[in-house]
């Protein structure tokens, strides 16, 4: 079942998300990039408004492969008690480093590893996610001006990527400026998360607030997880990707 991952800036969309019927909160700010970090204060603040009705993932920010520098963000982040911490794999720097800094951290949240279409690596990044202990991969795009994840991968190419993570036992996701046209192709693929923030907002501007209305049309072209007995709690830790 693939679920819909809805990013948000603070606990007013967040709650905005969740009466649209999102499965997942992912906490991020579009202003600050493609992988913005929403301040610790107001993660914290999302998680209590949130209260377990959904898994949350937050961003530690569009971060320089400096090791040191993103364990700390990684740790702070994880520290504010969402379900997931993203970090994105950035050209340049010492991304192995940090995967190793990142793994001796033995966190309590999962660690999602975030690969960009028009900014992949050389290594192969199904094989460094689970060398380092990641819990899911993630597919976006760095330059949101630029075009979709459609736009830099094709749909095979998006496919062998989720059939590769999923042989390994990782949660997958995709995301990168998605459209309601992407959704259908997409879903065929059958990742375990589709993400969108633009598609959701007024004049499809990720920058601006959400559109209640886009919210629900895409949460209606994703079909619903079965709903659970009433009282049952939710699986712990689940899958809370970009």
């Amino acid at each position: 079942m693939t679920r819909f991952l809805a990013s948000v800036r603070d606990a007013q969309e967040a709650q905005t998300v969740l009466e649209a019927g999102a499965d997942i909160v992912d906490l991020k700010d579009p202003r600050k990039g493609a992988l913005g970090a929403v301040d610790r204060a107001t993660i914290k603040a999302c998680v209590t408004a949130i209260a377990g009705r959904a898994p949350v993932s937050a961003t530690v920010g569009d971060l320089p492969m400096e090791p040191v520098a993103v364990a700390d963000a990684v740790r702070a982040t994880a520290a504010c008690g969402v379900d997931d911490v993203k970090f994105g794999v950035l050209p340049g720097g010492d991304p192995q480093g940090c995967f190793a800094r990142v793994r001796a951290e033995r966190l309590r949240a999962g660690v999602i590893l975030v690969f960009f279409a028009d900014a992949m690596p050389a290594f192969d990044p199904i094989a460094a996610a689970v060398e380092m202990g990641a819990r899911g991969v993630m597919l976006d795009t760095a330059g949101k001006q630029t075009g979709s994840l459609l736009d830099h991968m094709a749909i095979g190419e998006i496919a062998r990527f989720v059939e590769g993570a999923r042989l390994h036992g990782l949660v997958v996701g995709v995301a990168g400026a998605l459209r309601i046209a992407h959704v259908a192709p997409l879903l065929a693929l059958a990742p375990d998360v589709i993400g969108f923030r633009g598609a959701l907002c007024q004049d499809a501007r990720r920058s601006a607030g959400l559109d209640p209305v886009a919210c629900r049309h895409l949460r209606a072209l994703i079909p619903a997880a079965a709903a659970q007995p009433e009282g049952q709690m939710r699986e712990p830790r689940a899958a809370a990707l970009c």
